[in-house]
């Protein structure tokens, strides 16, 4: 998949990165956009494309996906999250339900770069339960400007260093996984300790 992105990255520039964070976004089709957005960033060294061209057509790709997705959860209701439920994505529809439970619409935001595997399916469920359209849009844009930036800069400045594509996305994922569990962390010891004042207040 990334390679056929790659070539047709080089035959047709910055438009592919379009259609390829378009479709990422919707979840319909596996697209490893991150692996995509590290590699391109390696690829901005040669300066043969314009940074902000490559960041603005995945930008504008990530976000009408995102709206894609949050207008066919809309439009769907009650029966397409039925339909999702019990198709080959329900496994990651349920854990989009749960992330949503837990955070809320602040979630959106997150979604897009912190646990950005749920954040398609997300789209759908925030669409089927109504959180309103433009507070649903400034969290898509600025979550996936982070998301894009960030990836595009992390590629772009490890480009010279890194041994494979491969070993990059390793290191990253392991940092993010530890951020993660980090916030996991420090969220349950925040509860603990809320309850353990309000036990002494009683």
């Amino acid at each position: 998949m990334i390679d056929t992105v790659l070539t047709w990255f080089a035959l047709y520039g910055v438009h592919t990165l379009f259609v390829a964070l378009f479709a990422g976004q919707t979840g319909i089709i596996p697209v490893p956009t991150t692996i995509i957005l590290l590699t391109v960033g390696t690829m901005l060294v040669d300066k043969t494309v314009a940074p902000i061209n490559v960041f603005l057509s995945c930008l504008s790709g990530a976000v009408l996906g995102d709206q894609f997705g949050y207008a066919i959860g809309r439009a769907g209701g009650p029966a397409f999250a039925a339909y999702l439920a019990d198709s080959r994505w329900g496994k990651m529809f349920k854990r989009a339900e749960m992330y949503s439970l837990r955070w809320g619409a602040i979630g959106v935001f997150f979604s897009r770069w912190l646990v950005s595997p749920v954040g398609p399916y997300l789209n759908y469920l925030v669409g089927m339960t109504g959180l309103p359209w433009l507070r649903f849009t400034v969290m898509s844009i600025c979550g996936e400007a982070i998301w894009i930036a960030g990836f595009l800069a992390i590629g772009y400045g490890f480009s010279a260093s890194i041994t494979s594509i491969d070993s990059l996305v390793a290191n990253v994922s392991f940092f993010i996984g530890g951020l993660v569990a980090t916030l996991f962390f420090w969220s349950r010891v925040k509860r603990s300790l809320a309850k353990s004042k309000a036990g002494k207040r009683l």
